[in-house]
């Protein structure tokens, strides 16, 4: 998953590859949990991401990562209608990770 984007370390499609290969990580892979305030069910969907720093050496890439996502809140319905019941609360994580250039895995610093 992780192989396309160290083939395109240092080139314009590092970050759009790195994106989309974050986007197939499940939520269980992502420690999220942690920049939690409220419920802690997260929307996978309003996952997005920006690099905000990066380093690479012989071994590893890493970067720092600055994640927004919503949290799912549960509320009344009042109105008889569940859609409207449910509240999304903005919410934002930096996180660290490194790509090991050796076999393409990642892991969260």
């Amino acid at each position: 998953m992780f192989d396309r984007v160290l083939k395109s370390w240092g080139s314009v499609d590092f970050p759009r590859n790195f994106k989309q290969a974050f986007k197939t990580l499940s939520l269980e892979e992502l420690p999220l949990m942690a920049c939690c305030t409220h419920s802690g069910v997260i929307d996978k969907d309003s996952v997005e991401l920006s690099i905000l720093s990066n380093h690479a050496t012989e071994q590893a890439i890493t970067l720092k990562i600055g994640v927004f996502f919503c949290e799912i809140l549960s509320g009344c319905a009042c109105s008889d209608d569940p859609s409207q019941a449910i509240i999304l609360e903005n919410s934002y994580c930096e996180l660290t990770l490194r790509i090991d250039r050796l076999n393409a895995q990642i892991s969260f610093i």
